[in-house]
């Protein structure tokens, strides 16, 4: 009976010791591309991966956005199961925006998930069926205004890369590390030797 009751302690702890180091990650894998003309609306997808032990809710958070451009989800939350991968179906209504590239950034809200970001792209088309050039007879201010807007928005662009590559960097990082079950299992298999030499 002595050697009973450690064992069915040592068990115990091992089983709450497995479910503290459960843990809750999601990250936004992919973003269709979207195209569209001013004042209409296009359907695109987003996918969204558990990439931890447990499964939630997860709440799309859409950041960055510019003026005239509106997303909209039927179902902004949706349970997305561990290793599994949940589509999320969206639309993107353009008003008064000049044809061009742009962009904004798709996240998670989830319980103890870190941030998954991912960069979502938008064309808006122009007349002819393409982003707008400007032509050779536009006056020399308009086109270095659309100079100005490009580089503003390549260096968004870049900016946004390098946030998602330093989140994905660290997340990587904390990956090898062991959780708190771990250090609990150490100590259970230390209290229990103890135990026995007694």
């Amino acid at each position: 009976m002595k050697t009973v009751f450690p064992v069915m302690l040592f068990m115990l702890l091992l089983l709450l010791s497995g479910q503290a180091s459960g843990s809750y990650w999601f990250q936004v894998i992919d973003v269709s591309p979207i195209n569209l003309p001013p004042y209409s609306e296009a359907n695109f997808t987003i996918a969204v991966k558990g990439l931890g032990s447990n499964g939630a809710y997860v709440e799309l958070v859409f950041k960055n956005m510019t003026k005239g451009l509106d997303v909209s989800c039927p179902k902004m939350i949706k349970y997305v199961f561990p290793a599994g991968v949940t589509m999320y179906n969206c639309t993107l209504k353009s008003g008064d925006v000049n044809p061009g590239n742009y962009s904004f950034v798709v996240d998670v809200a989830a319980k103890g998930s870190p941030s998954g970001k991912k960069t979502a792209y938008v064309e808006v088309l122009g007349m002819n069926g393409r982003a707008a050039v400007p032509r050779v007879a536009a006056a020399s201010s308009g086109a270095a205004s659309n100079a100005m807007s490009a580089d503003n928005l390549t260096s968004t662009e870049a900016q946004s890369e390098k946030t998602d590559q330093t989140a994905s960097t660290s997340q990587g990082q904390g990956k090898g590390t062991p959780g708190p079950g771990a250090i609990l299992g150490a100590l259970c298999l230390l209290l229990a030797s103890r135990r026995r030499r007694n």
